[in-house]
């Protein structure tokens, strides 16, 4: 997880709601893996429906931060944002 800093929000104030979106999926994931134990082993887990459930939710998850991190680094790498609000 990557905490946020005052000047990243000021430019870019959505990661603020990326940075919540992260810690929400790192505790879904620890609960999870509390819950199903199994987890640890692939092909187990795939026999039962609520872990084979809880493998499909920490894949989309995975995809989810994948996104993220992506959106980052292009924040990261692209020019200042000129802040040019319509209201």
């Amino acid at each position: 997880m990557t905490r946020v800093t005052y000047e990243q929000l000021a430019s870019a104030p959505e990661l603020a709601s990326l940075a919540l979106l992260e810690t929400a999926l790192d505790v879904a994931g620890v609960a999870l893996a509390a819950a199903w134990p199994e987890l640890n082993d692939y092909d187990m887990a795939r026999e039962h429906p609520e872990p084979r459930a809880a493998l499909d939710i920490l894949h989309c998850a995975s995809h989810l931060l994948a996104s993220v991190n992506h959106y980052r680094l292009l924040l990261a790498t692209a020019e200042a944002r000129e802040l040019d609000f319509p209201f």
